[in-house]
């Protein structure tokens, strides 16, 4: 029987979940009393984690090209952090779930749940090419035959977006969504599908168009 593990990549988590998991490695990995001797010290780790944050924030608020590109590069950083972290996590773990789910890390789909699609990673906006557009981009699945996404700018007395059409994509490749309008932040949520159902919604991400 093949051991539990947690995943190496978080490179195609979007960045809204890439912060939020960060957050909860870091709090689980503090004071825990199996994984005491990281690839990197927790210290270190944090401080990138806090640089990935900020950058990012402004990065999502409009940032500049620039401040887009260093926000990439500190998760980038991050990123590779993680990797060790998680390759020290499952070699000290050798299977115990225990110990991989106390890490805060994500575990490795079993087979038999990835017979239907599971979350959809690296959901983003991003401008278009053409004014008054944006871009849906995600990694593809491999076990999804159909993605349905649902855009809208509209949020709820609970600052909830307002879902209301369903679009759907078979490619990863050129899907716009238009017309937008300049200054308006809008927000996105993705999910898959195949023969055997339909996977979760993932968490909502937004850009404000320009």
């Amino acid at each position: 029987m093949r051991k539990k593990k947690v995943i190496l990549d978080y490179s195609g988590i979007n960045d809204h979940e890439f912060n939020t998991m960060v957050g909860k490695v870091l709090d689980c990995l503090d004071g825990h009393l199996v994984l005491t001797d990281l690839p990197i010290p927790l210290a270190d780790l944090k401080t990138q984690a806090d640089d990935f944050k900020t950058k990012w924030q402004k990065a999502s608020r409009g940032g500049s090209i620039l401040e887009i590109e260093e926000k990439n590069d500190s998760k980038k950083l991050l990123v590779l952090s993680l990797r060790s972290v998680a390759f020290y996590v499952n070699t000290i773990a050798d299977g115990s779930r225990s110990i991989l789910l106390s890490s805060g890390l994500i575990l490795e789909l079993d087979r038999r749940a990835a017979e239907v699609p599971g979350l959809v990673l690296g959901v983003e906006l991003v401008d278009g090419k053409q004014r008054n557009q944006l871009q849906v981009r995600f990694n593809p699945l491999r076990e999804a035959i159909l993605y349905e996404y649902q855009v809208t700018s509209e949020l709820d007395q609970f600052d909830q977006p307002v879902w209301e059409e369903t679009l759907q994509t078979s490619s990863s490749y050129g899907n716009v969504f238009s017309p937008v309008k300049p200054g308006f932040t809008y927000y996105l949520r993705m999910r898959a599908r195949n023969r055997r159902g339909i996977g979760d919604w993932c968490n909502p991400v937004n850009l404000t168009a320009r």
